[in-house]
């Protein structure tokens, strides 16, 4: 859950920060039982953040980052994605297995288009691809998924303190694999209301986000909100797509409580060209 849903407020564009802090924090999250279902469940959540400031890996506010390699416009990063388990009473797949929770991970190309002279706004362009694996009693693979993503970024004053807010869009595209895991119908599955339905590859909708964060000394105050979109997708005429749109809401406050005393340069790629 950290993996997905927490995004960060960092400091300057280069600082030095401990190398490593520990938080505790919790959020609360409003989100779809997968994209395109009805069914909506709201998440309370405790958790545990490690922040790590290493070269090549970095552990955060903004997820876990491998940091494979780096230019001036261009960065190559490991993405991490992943979906909520889908619960057994979803009435669309009523009699039909309850779904693990997906985990994706996989390369992702960032290309820096843009950079503003005071180092306030940015826009940046990523390409992951990222594998899916189903996370149960093992790790089974389900898919690939593609999604090329175009994001603004900017920093701002608000209520007296310095606040960073972004918003991208995508577009999504995943393997059959994938989209079968979520939206085929076997025949064994089928009832006179939810016929048998054959998944396939291709495009699978968009998807736009916002976010809006700041981080004190000893404390990150985030809250994003999502709108995803199926109308397009190969999977559109599934019956177990109820609804063509869906938004996943939330909020996230972390306490850093414990840090080293090793202070280490953080250089934020986003917003310097240096």
């Amino acid at each position: 859950m950290l993996i997905l849903l927490v995004v960060g407020a960092s400091g300057a564009p280069a600082a030095e920060l401990p190398l490593w802090e520990i938080g505790v924090g919790g959020g609360v999250i409003q989100i779809p039982d997968y994209r395109g279902s009805s069914a909506t469940g709201i998440y309370p959540y405790p958790f545990i953040l490690p922040v790590y400031r290493g070269r090549s890996l970095q552990a955060d506010e903004e997820g876990i980052k491998g940091i494979l390699s780096e230019t001036d416009r261009l960065r190559l990063d490991v993405s991490v994605y992943g979906n909520v388990p889908v619960r057994g009473d979803n009435e669309a797949r009523a009699g039909m297995d309850a779904l693990d929770p997906t985990l994706e991970i996989g390369p992702m190309l960032r290309y820096k288009a843009w950079k503003s002279s005071n180092q306030r706004q940015s826009a940046i362009v990523d390409l992951p691809l990222r594998f899916a694996l189903s996370v149960g009693d093992g790790l089974d693979a389900v898919g690939y998924a593609v999604t090329p993503r175009v994001s603004y970024r900017s920093q701002v004053n608000a209520f007296g303190r310095p606040w960073r807010w972004s918003f991208s869009g995508e577009a999504l595209w995943g393997s059959s694999g994938l989209h079968r895991y979520f939206y085929q119908v076997d025949p064994a599955d089928a009832t006179s209301w939810r016929p048998a339905y054959q998944a396939e590859a291709g495009f699978g909708g968009t998807r736009f986000r916002a976010s809006l964060n700041r981080r004190d000394p000893d404390r990150l105050v985030s809250f994003y909100a999502v709108y995803d979109n199926v109308r397009g997708a190969v999977f559109e005429d599934s019956p177990l797509v109820e609804r063509r749109d869906g938004w996943t809401l939330g909020f996230v406050v972390t306490w850093l409580l414990f840090r080293s005393d090793d202070l280490v340069k953080v250089r934020q790629w986003e917003w310097n060209t240096e």
